[in-house]
């Protein structure tokens, strides 16, 4: 009897000690994306707090005239305002250049459980990237002190500096169609106000000294703060900028990243890369009949598989221009232009409709083989980034 109840003591114990190893994995399980989030946060923002002190006088208005007016009808955001700030340096390379350094259309993004997908990866992690292959250093000034972010961003201008800011295009009344996730490039202020160079939408390419488009205080302040609440950034306000600073020229690291973007295999948070395009396929093909394919805003599939198809073409152009001869480089150019079309065809397949379980599955394997060329140009891009 005695050795009986120890036994179902111990029984106990163990059950006890099972079920709570259980819940806390359950409860790390949960804590960690935030947790990895911040530190991811951390690691490629390495964000400086804005200080009072660090924010000297200015003068009632001013305007930068040496910036041109660079923008595009596609969503090139992120690397027009960097192209613009790399010209103000006497830097001008096509799009395609700014691109490829940062990696920003060399990857995926989409986020679980919903329609939205992205041919891009991280721009802020882009830009600290991009920045010492242009003799650049980026710096990341964030505060939850609008009147300081304010005065900030007035005696940055004062000083000749671009400043970049990442927003919510949609708070900003002239931009449409908008997207949430939105870069723009901010060349003067005056009482009233900031002017901004917007980076999409019609294509442009101005010379310096146009004065942009006016935004008040209040509204950069909500576009801004929305952005960052969106991307559950420890902060409410952030700008960019960028100092001069030594050229870095080895590309193996550029190599190497772009290769890992476009392969995937995330660790932690939404797939991303080649995983990305293949979750997304099957997505397609279980959740086909809810899919409302009268949404082409920013970040929804349609938007999304068309930008893929015109990002990974100019892709192919920047690749086969910049690396003519070099046989690595132009196969996986060639690999992006069969991607783009199959994205293309997608597309073409999506904007007719989805009659039946038959059509999804076409449009999923096609995001599938699209997928699987996109993983081949990782691992190209990953031997090269080896030095071999």
């Amino acid at each position: 009897m005695e050795r009986n109840r120890r036994k179902r003591t111990v029984w106990l114990v163990l059950g006890v000690v099972v079920a709570m190893l259980a819940i806390a994995r359950v409860v790390l399980w949960l804590a960690a994306p935030g947790f990895f989030a911040r530190m991811y946060i951390q690691q490629t923002r390495e964000p400086i707090e804005l200080a009072r002190d660090d924010v000297g006088s200015f003068p009632a208005e001013h305007h930068l005239d040496d910036i041109p007016w660079i923008a595009t009808r596609e969503w090139y955001c992120q690397a027009n305002s960097l192209a613009m700030i790399a010209a103000q340096q006497g830097i001008n390379e096509p799009i395609g250049h700014f691109c490829f350094l940062m990696g920003f259309t060399y990857g995926a993004f989409r986020e679980p459980g919903k329609w939205e997908f992205m041919p891009y990866t991280d721009p802020e992690a882009g830009f600290g990237v991009a920045a010492p292959y242009l003799g650049l250093v980026r710096r990341y000034y964030v505060t939850d002190n609008p009147s300081l972010y304010l005065d900030a961003v007035r005696y940055y201008l004062s000083q000749g500096y671009v400043v970049r800011v990442a927003l919510n295009g949609c708070v900003l009344p002239e931009m449409e169609p908008c997207a949430s996730a939105h870069s723009e490039v901010l060349v003067g202020y005056d009482t009233d106000g900031f002017f901004y160079y917007e980076t999409v939408i019609d294509s442009r390419h101005l010379p310096p000294g146009e004065k942009g488009i006016q935004v008040s205080d209040q509204t950069l302040l909500d576009a801004v703060a929305d952005w960052n609440q969106r991307f559950s950034s420890p902060w409410n306000y952030a700008l960019t900028l960028f100092e001069t600073g030594p050229v870095e020229q080895d590309l193996d690291p550029i190599w190497a990243r772009d290769g890992q973007l476009l392969a995937g295999e995330s660790k932690y948070g939404p797939r991303q890369g080649a995983d990305a395009i293949e979750v997304l396929a099957t997505w397609v093909e279980e959740h086909w009949a809810e899919l409302d394919l009268t949404n082409t805003d920013f970040g929804s599939l349609r938007c999304g598989v068309g930008a893929a198809a015109y990002t990974r073409h100019s892709n192919a152009t920047y690749l086969h221009t910049a690396f003519t001869g070099e046989a690595d480089v132009e196969r996986a150019a060639d690999l992006f232009d069969e991607a783009a079309a199959l994205y293309i065809d997608a597309l073409a397949a999506l904007e007719d409709g989805i009659a039946g379980q038959s059509e999804a599955e076409q449009i999923a394997n096609m995001l599938r083989d699209a997928a699987a060329l996109e993983r081949e140009i990782g691992q190209v891009f990953l031997i090269r980034g080896e030095g071999r």
